[in-house]
């Protein structure tokens, strides 16, 4: 299943840890092993983050404890540091071709993939920010720090994209997993487009309501608390469609 809500928007404008739930979310539903890495890296450093307020609180440090986490959650980040990349150079050309799709090609789009993890010499660099990781009392170095930027015509598009290129943008997000998985798996996901006219103009409607008549999705389920809109934007399309309309009900004075 793939989901398309006006929530997502926090991917986007938030900071690096939804972008990062988000890509995490994609790739385990493509890779267990990347997922079963990902739990061993959050609990490892978990436990190490713990155990560096137990030191500034007691005022002492074991280094050879604090290397049973630090040695393993270092073997974790670059696997998951590897799995993002590769997964990323496959993922990009799927997002912009779906952004060019939506926004007629009249904008340049990309996301890059931001971490220390795949510097040289990763472990050493690790290492030598124990005296820091011990200040903050965190550990300041890993893929937990990672983060991935979106652009648009070469500038941040948190900063420089309107509301309809973010929507935009965030869409090809979610079309890009939707065709990743339908790859991966060999049958495409089930559709779910939660309120999502609203911001985009009539060029990028028409462009997903072409994708949705051209059998793209199969299943899609579409709401709008609009429905007039939703009539009016799927009644000539080729597809079977239904529609489902919830009203709200008055019982003894209670909604």
């Amino acid at each position: 299943m793939v989901l398309i809500s006006p929530n997502d928007t926090d991917i986007i404008r938030d900071g690096s840890e939804e972008r990062r739930k988000f890509f995490d979310g994609v790739m385990a539903q493509l890779d267990s092993s990347y997922l079963e890495n990902l739990i061993h890296y959050n609990r490892l450093l978990l436990q190490r983050n713990s155990l560096l307020k137990q030191f500034a609180e007691r005022n002492y440090v074991d280094n050879l404890l604090l290397d049973i986490y630090s040695d393993p959650l270092v073997e974790y980040a670059e696997k998951i540091c590897s799995a993002r990349a590769t997964f990323i150079q496959e993922y990009v050309p799927l997002f912009q071709k779906h952004y060019a799709t939506l926004s007629e090609s009249r904008e340049e789009v990309t996301l890059c993939y931001e971490t220390e993890v795949d510097k040289e010499a990763f472990d050493i660099a690790f290492r030598n920010a124990r005296t820091r990781d011990l200040a903050a009392q965190r550990t300041t170095m890993g893929t937990h720090k990672d983060d991935f930027s979106f652009l648009i015509d070469q500038r941040v598009l948190k900063r420089y994209g309107s509301q309809g290129q973010q929507k935009s943008f965030l869409i090809a997000l979610k079309l890009a997993q939707f065709e990743l998985l339908a790859l991966k798996k060999g049958f495409p996901p089930i559709l779910l487009l939660d309120d999502i006219f609203d911001k985009l103009d009539d060029r990028r409607i028409q462009q997903l309501i072409d994708m949705m008549a051209d059998g793209t999705f199969q299943q899609v389920f579409l709401t709008d608390a609009r429905p007039e809109r939703t009539r009016e934007l799927l009644g000539n399309l080729s597809v079977e469609v239904n529609y489902f309309e919830i009203q709200k009900q008055q019982n003894n004075g209670r909604n």
